[in-house]
């Protein structure tokens, strides 16, 4: 009876880790392509804003086609909000996001390529990289 016992919690075991495995499946096609946008080739320092505490310094920026989303990773906890300046006119900004330190975050998710931006932090001095 124990011998049974014992194989059987086995097989129940062995079974919880193959389910366990089936919540470790490979990265969704989203999630490898973040890691693809985030690739080095892809990365834009980011080494300050101006007075106003605007990225790109002074001006603004264009997304790519190399992500889907505009992406973060600063050196300290921030929040970041993200303007947009249509080929119609004027501007619009999206609300401000939390960033975390060293760990990469949206400042705007589902952008099209092409689109003229610049991102707006909550602080001066920034240091970091952004992907998009």
């Amino acid at each position: 009876m124990l011998k049974r016992r014992v194989s059987t919690l086995a097989a129940t075991a062995a079974t919880a880790v193959v389910g366990a495995g089936l919540f470790l499946a490979p990265a969704t096609p989203a999630a490898a392509a973040a890691i693809s946008c985030r690739s080095s080739g892809n990365l834009r320092t980011i080494n300050g804003t101006d007075p106003n505490w605007h990225w790109p310094p002074y001006g603004s920026t264009y997304t790519t086609a190399n992500c889907n989303d505009i992406n973060v990773k600063i050196t300290r906890t921030v929040e970041v909000q993200t303007c947009f300046a249509p080929s119609s006119g004027g501007y619009y900004c999206n609300g401000y996001r939390t960033v975390y330190a060293n760990t990469w975050g949206l400042a705007a998710t589902d952008v099209a390529d092409g689109t003229r931006f610049w991102l707006l932090f909550n602080s001066e001095n920034i240091q970091g990289v952004a992907a998009y």
